[in-house]
């Protein structure tokens, strides 16, 4: 079962299980979590969650509804390497801190405040930073937004999906 990311705000990793009905598995991925650096570790994407663990059997999981949005980062800026980005839904009133003294609007940490957690794995081959996309978005593909099932389907009865042009 999936160790929510809430809980992980402040202790970040938690005891793991190595998944079963993995899509794919990648050894000697580094992650970072929330711009923290948390080591080196096998990356699972499984039906059911997409776990990272480190040899010492401290990881996560992150639970497939609660994905905002994954995508193949190449930008060094962003991180020194090619590596996954995930953007991930946090249980906002378990991770929402006050905001800091001085701070009244709140704006300083916008990233806590919104809910939301960035997660980068990078693997040790960068060849297999597209599989690692790949395989995500196969394990979504299992697990799809229940609130947005009605309104997609309404949008590809009038027409808006797959975008043509105009005419």
């Amino acid at each position: 079962m999936p160790v929510p990311v809430s809980l992980m705000s402040s202790q970040m990793l938690s005891p793991q299980v190595t998944p079963t009905n993995c899509i794919h598995t990648e050894p000697q991925c580094t992650a970072q979590y929330a711009g923290s650096d948390i080591g080196t570790g096998s990356l699972y994407v499984a039906e059911t969650a997409i776990s990272w663990v480190r040899e010492d059997s401290m990881g996560f999981s992150l639970n497939y509804k609660q994905l905002i949005a994954h995508a193949i980062s190449k930008d060094v800026s962003a991180y020194p390497r090619p590596c996954v980005y995930m953007l991930y839904e946090t249980d906002k009133r378990q991770t929402a801190p006050s905001p800091p003294m001085g701070d009244e609007d709140g704006d300083e940490d916008e990233e806590e405040d919104s809910g939301n957690v960035e997660i980068r794995i990078a693997p040790h081959s960068e060849t297999s930073v597209g599989k690692i996309y790949e395989s995500i978005s196969d394990g979504q593909l299992l697990h799809p937004d229940d609130d947005n099932s009605d309104e997609e389907g309404e949008e590809e009865e009038e027409g808006y999906m797959g975008g043509g042009g105009l005419g």
